[in-house]
């Protein structure tokens, strides 16, 4: 699978030059078909006062319209970056995915607490099945690769049929976290140089086992750390045209072990002993 840095810039392009597709619409107007509970009761709130446009995947929701114009051009070339990069993959969604841009910190933690009803307040952004919800950031780059991460995740929603295991899904979300926005403004990051000596990490056979993410904030830290890195490993030092086949499997439940071994070759103890060299 080869990533050109020229398709790179020239999506850039047709993206900016799809600008003129956001368009502003009426609530009664937009595509609200994949809307859940939770987010329906979000738009009924008073609360907030939410305006509403769309893209070609994207019904936007939101208070600022220009940052909010900027979250849905990088969304439009996020889709389709992130969907060629892991190998032009069909599309499964049958609507548009919705965006949530809460503009005031205030409102991001009325969205936690009375509306998902959880501990989350630290978080800057969270996705749910096909629907993003994001904590406006002061400017929009410090909210870009935050949005890249979390559109990996609505990506792979939208994608990829059934669920990859959580390293998986949060390690590819920390990779185009690291690369989508730099391509999106068209500048060349190295991979390799990307990723360093990995000093302190989760255990790899913890990790390939987690079904739910770490207990404190140091082990989460590390998880997501390890997870990025081990994507990294799988994407550079395999071979790449393996990874995509890979993920495939295990969102269909595959086990990781079984997996490892049909696309890679590798059983789990070859792949900690390889990692090992490899984040040092």
């Amino acid at each position: 699978m080869k990533r050109l840095w020229l398709v790179g810039a020239l999506s850039l392009f047709a993206v900016v030059a799809r600008a003129d597709d956001w368009t502003p619409v009426e609530r009664g107007a937009m595509d609200g078909s994949q809307l859940s509970d939770v987010a329906r009761a979000v738009l009924d709130a008073r609360e907030f006062k939410w305006k509403h446009a769309q893209t070609e995947h994207f019904v936007i929701h939101y208070e600022n319209g220009v940052f909010a114009a900027k979250v849905a051009r990088q969304a439009e070339f996020y889709y389709h970056h992130i969907s060629r990069d892991l190998g032009n993959l069909t599309d499964r969604a049958p609507a548009r995915s919705h965006i949530f841009i809460f503009r005031k910190p205030t409102d991001w933690h009325i969205f936690i607490r009375s509306y998902l009803k959880a501990d989350l307040e630290w978080s800057a952004a969270m996705v749910i099945g096909p629907i993003m919800y994001l904590k406006q950031a002061q400017d929009i780059s410090r909210s870009a690769e935050v949005l890249s991460h979390e559109m990996s995740h609505l990506i792979l929603n939208r994608f990829v049929e059934g669920r990859a295991p959580r390293w998986l899904n949060e390690g590819l979300a920390e990779w185009y976290g690291e690369f989508a926005y730099a391509a999106f403004k068209g500048v060349r990051k190295s991979k390799k140089t990307a990723f360093q000596r990995l000093d302190s990490s989760f255990s790899v056979r913890d990790l390939l086992a987690a079904k739910e993410y770490p207990a404190d904030r140091e082990a989460i830290h590390k998880f997501y750390q390890t997870s990025k890195h081990l994507v990294a490993y799988l994407q550079l030092e395999q071979p790449s045209e393996k990874f995509t086949p890979f993920l495939l499997a295990t969102a269909r439940g595959v086990p990781v072990e079984s997996a490892l071994q049909e696309h890679y070759g590798l059983t789990v103890e070859e792949l900690i002993e390889q990692f090992q060299k490899y984040r040092r």
